[in-house]
């Protein structure tokens, strides 16, 4: 399963395993995160994760659902990795992972098909430095797509009243619930993620929103990552390890 400078790492809460290397952009807590902040139901059928990377969210919601999941990644070398991520943890019946490019969805995937969408998508614009266009660039810089971009990809492929589930940096969560607005999403829960309780500034920004509704919005109570100690906070361990 294993090619040259790849590891295996653990999913401790979801008892798998995946497949990471240092070449390639290895998912953070954002991820964990945005898996754990994900809303699933029993009438939750389809699923799609976008800037799937090497498929850990896909495979962190598998734990947690019955429902058929698909992913869609640009980069072929790490849809590769999340192919055998997928057979590794006997996912091949649940999770499908597509080379796709999000610019030409509509080649690949008819409207208003999912139920829940989730994508933890490049997190900073063109407008600031990239030093290469190599696989860490393309997961961290809006190289490929932007954030509206990632935004109408949703909206053609979600559901009426589906729910987009993302994850972001906190200084650019203005400008998130701007194009959500702008493309006829509704937030309806939000959660800002900071280091510790000591930070003066939140660090990601968690936004749960459905398409075509007019539902109040919930301000969550903040989530710290670690405690006073520099330990994980029992939020953070229940995250890891359930």
């Amino acid at each position: 399963m294993l090619k040259e400078d790849e590891r295996l790492d653990e999913l401790f809460r979801e008892k798998m395993k995946i497949i990471q290397s240092q070449s390639v952009f290895s998912f953070s807590v954002d991820a964990l995160l945005l898996a754990n902040f994900t809303r699933l139901t029993k009438r939750t059928k389809r699923v799609m994760d976008l800037c799937s990377g090497n498929g850990i969210i896909p495979l962190l919601l598998s734990h947690r659902t019955h429902a058929s999941i698909d992913g869609v990644e640009i980069q072929d070398r790490v849809v590769d990795m999340a192919e055998r991520n997928i057979v590794m943890n006997g996912k091949e019946n649940q999770i499908s992972i597509y080379n796709v490019d999000m610019k030409e969805i509509k080649l690949h995937f008819e409207h208003s098909t999912y139920d829940t969408i989730t994508v933890n998508p490049p997190y900073f614009t063109n407008n600031q430095p990239v030093k290469d266009k190599g696989p860490h660039s393309i997961a961290r810089h809006e190289i490929h797509i932007d954030l509206n971009g990632v935004i109408q990809t949703a909206r053609y492929l979600i559901k009426n009243k589906g729910r987009l589930t993302l994850v972001h940096r906190a200084e650019r969560s203005t400008e998130v619930i701007s194009e959500l607005h702008n493309n006829g999403f509704r937030v309806r829960r939000m959660q800002y993620v900071f280091n510790d309780r000591k930070s003066e500034k939140a660090m990601f920004v968690l936004i749960e929103a459905i398409f075509n509704s007019f539902a109040y919005v919930e301000v969550m109570q903040p989530f710290y990552i670690y405690d006073e100690s520099g330990s994980y906070t029992k939020e953070m361990l229940e995250v890891y390890y359930g």
